[in-house]
């Protein structure tokens, strides 16, 4: 399906930066978007590592909509965890069929580390509960039905703090204001969302007032991030050079007489399978205590190895791979949006060092490996 219906439209996805209406049709038709659903919603009653599996192969075929993919998946784990009152249901069904597609709004400007400076407050008044904010680098959001906003709650009669907040995008109060003309992921719908007076019941907290956290936390510990989208344009990238180099690709001539040419495929392909080995270490070790820093290592690798091999590979390719007609140059923009999505890799790097100096770890050396 990938093949057929998502990859043809991937050129036309970045040149206008919006989603493909083929490509999305096609999600839904083979019951995508309920990949983690239960069945009795009417979804495929799989799990994480399912939905990992499904993002990595659109990710080769165009790794925008793999985005959009991904961040919906996001939404529905929280859901499934903590969501609550009868929408709760209503919403698993709608994710399952695909009829509403989810999105998350964490990031805020100056919000710090940790999304601790979240200046997005809900406030109590005497109408009820409303949601006052700017949100910023949220993806997905032309095609969102719902949306995943983290908040701070004002203290009043009740509890304070952090807490993710259901916000049906139809609101009046809701509005994207900008969507952001990006280097790579062009067509992943990435801008602001604006909250201004939106109306929020019981029904849409997810999670209890002060959860926020530890739902940030829950959400590194599998591997539905960035590193995923990472792999995909690494395979594909590799894929799309061995065509050209070969003179496969109309309008590429063979190149593997040449050295330099095939010792740039030979270390392409340890790269790109290396960083295959690192994700499914990963995606298998999301149930052990240390399974936030394991993703984020896998992120920080796999988005480090996209960059690397895509331009090796642009290098090895020559003056013909930095025509927007052939998808290499695509993928060499695409792989480095990933290592600014959140998490970020700077982030990763400050939570293996506190790991590495939180006390002994006998297992470090096996860290990497399989059993």
């Amino acid at each position: 399906m990938v093949e057929e219906s998502v990859a043809p439209h991937a050129e036309a996805v970045d040149r206008n930066a919006t989603s493909s209406v083929t490509a999305l049709d096609a999600l839904r038709d083979v019951g995508a978007f309920g990949v983690q659903v239960p069945r009795r919603f009417g979804g495929l009653g799989l799990d994480d590592r399912a939905a990992a599996l499904v993002v990595e192969r659109v990710a080769r075929g165009c790794a925008s909509t793999a985005a959009v993919l991904m961040f919906h998946y996001q939404v529905v784990r929280r859901t499934l965890a903590h969501g609550s009152g009868p929408q709760r249901d209503d919403d698993l069904a709608a994710f399952a069929s695909g009829r509403c597609i989810a999105a998350s709004a964490w990031t805020e400007a100056g919000s710090g580390k940790g999304k601790r400076d979240v200046a997005t407050v809900l406030r109590q008044d005497a109408d009820g509960r409303r949601l006052e904010g700017v949100k910023t680098f949220c993806t997905g959001l032309p095609g969102a039905a719902i949306v995943h906003v983290l908040a701070k709650a004002e203290p009043a009669d009740g509890p304070s703090g952090p807490v993710f907040v259901r916000v049906d995008a139809k609101d009046p109060g809701v509005s994207c204001p900008e969507l952001y003309p990006l280097l790579g992921l062009r067509g992943s719908g990435t801008g602001t969302l604006t909250l201004r007076g939106v109306r929020v019941t019981e029904a849409d907290l997810v999670g209890p007032v002060g959860s926020g956290g530890a739902l940030m936390r829950e959400n590194h510990e599998v591997c539905l991030n960035p590193g995923l989208l990472a792999l995909g344009i690494a395979g594909a990238a590799l894929e799309t050079a061995l065509g050209m180099c070969t003179g496969q690709l109309p309008g590429t001539a063979d190149r593997m007489r040449s050295e330099t040419v095939r010792r740039a495929l030979a270390r392409a392909v340890v790269q790109v399978e290396s960083a295959y080995l690192y994700g499914a270490h990963a995606v298998g070790g999301g149930d052990t205590p240390q399974a936030h820093v394991l993703t984020g290592k896998f992120k920080l690798a796999a988005t480090a190895a996209a960059q690397r091999v895509t331009a090796e590979l642009m290098a090895a390719v020559g003056s013909r791979g930095f025509l927007a007609s052939f998808p290499l140059e695509r993928h060499f923009r695409d792989a480095q949006a990933t290592s600014l999505m959140g998490p970020a890799n700077d982030l990763i790097t400050d939570r293996i060092t506190d790991d590495l100096t939180a006390g002994p770890h006998s297992d470090l050396t096996t860290s990497g490996g399989t059993s």
